[in-house]
């Protein structure tokens, strides 16, 4: 059983900044910074652009990210590498890890982060979100993974950063997942993987389509990994009626070779209703980015 202490002044909710995910055998993690990483970068002059069919000097810098082809060696290596992974067994170890050697990790993987909620179309920020999620995974053979998993939010206020507790006189509730089931399955006829919500705290098990969890290497170290949610689910009359509906992206990154100073990162969008910032919306939709 996972069980996690919380300071009991907290409120609790429900997601665009940092997100990583910790090993807590070595309690090693570090923030994507995009900032930090273009003024850190070298700038030379580059040599050549093309504007309209003729080749000037151009008056942009070069950063450090633009190299050069890969020769063909490289090109080959690179192909090698990726021919390598198995995508399914990636991804276990990614999520939950799952496996042995370098990014496995027998204990509990901690998923860390915060971001944003804002009013659809408009972009305004309703509040800053902050939270984690805390999964296990079970090798149930060896095209079946289930993982086990909770997860806890919170607002903050965005002009002052305390912990939102009402929101236009309606009281903001935590967003709390005490217990989530997940099967991912391999497909052993092309390899594709497939994810199903077997125990959730909204009745899902059979309710969402079939999904595939798709993913692509960018380069020999980086494998970007993609899981798409699209719900559309009746809510109980006691709990007033309609449908529940929402989309979400769940899009990973990952070097294959797990170095430490890499950690794997994870960027969640959603769109869907979020009560109370929504109830008095016409569109009753805002969107949530937490990375």
């Amino acid at each position: 059983e996972i069980k996690m202490s919380m300071n009991p002044t907290m409120i609790t909710g429900l997601l665009l900044v940092t997100g990583v995910c910790i090993n807590i055998n070595t309690m090693f993690a570090t923030a994507f910074t995009p900032s930090t990483a273009i003024h850190d970068a070298h700038i030379t002059p580059t040599s050549q652009s093309y504007t309209n069919g003729v080749d000037t000097p151009s008056p942009f810098p070069k950063l450090a990210w633009d190299t050069p082809p890969l020769p063909q060696q490289e090109q080959q290596k690179s192909q090698t590498m990726i021919d390598d992974h198995d995508p399914f067994e990636l991804w276990a170890k990614t999520r939950l890890g799952l496996g042995t050697g370098p990014g496995s990790n027998s204990n509990d993987v901690f998923w860390v982060g915060e971001g944003a909620l804002y009013e659809a179309y408009t972009g305004r920020i309703l509040a800053i979100f902050e939270g984690f999620d805390v999964g296990r995974g079970v090798q149930l053979d060896d095209n079946h993974v289930r993982q086990i998993s909770r997860k806890i939010f919170w607002f903050r206020d965005p002009a002052t950063g305390e912990i939102m507790t009402e929101y236009e006189g309606e009281a903001v509730q935590p967003i709390v997942y005490g217990g989530q089931m997940i099967d991912y399955r391999k497909s052993e006829e092309d390899g594709s993987i497939t994810y199903s919500v077997e125990a959730s705290k909204r009745s899902l098990k059979d309710a969402l389509p079939e999904m595939k969890v798709t993913s692509r290497m960018a380069g020999p170290h980086q494998m970007m990994i993609n899981i798409p949610v699209f719900v559309d689910i009746p809510i109980a009359e006691e709990r007033g009626g309609g449908r529940y509906r929402a989309w979400e992206f769940y899009d990973f990154g990952v070097d294959p070779s797990f170095p430490l100073d890499r950690p794997p990162t994870v960027s969640w969008s959603r769109q869907g209703s979020v009560p109370p910032f929504t109830d008095k919306m016409n569109s009753q939709e805002a969107v949530l980015k937490f990375s």
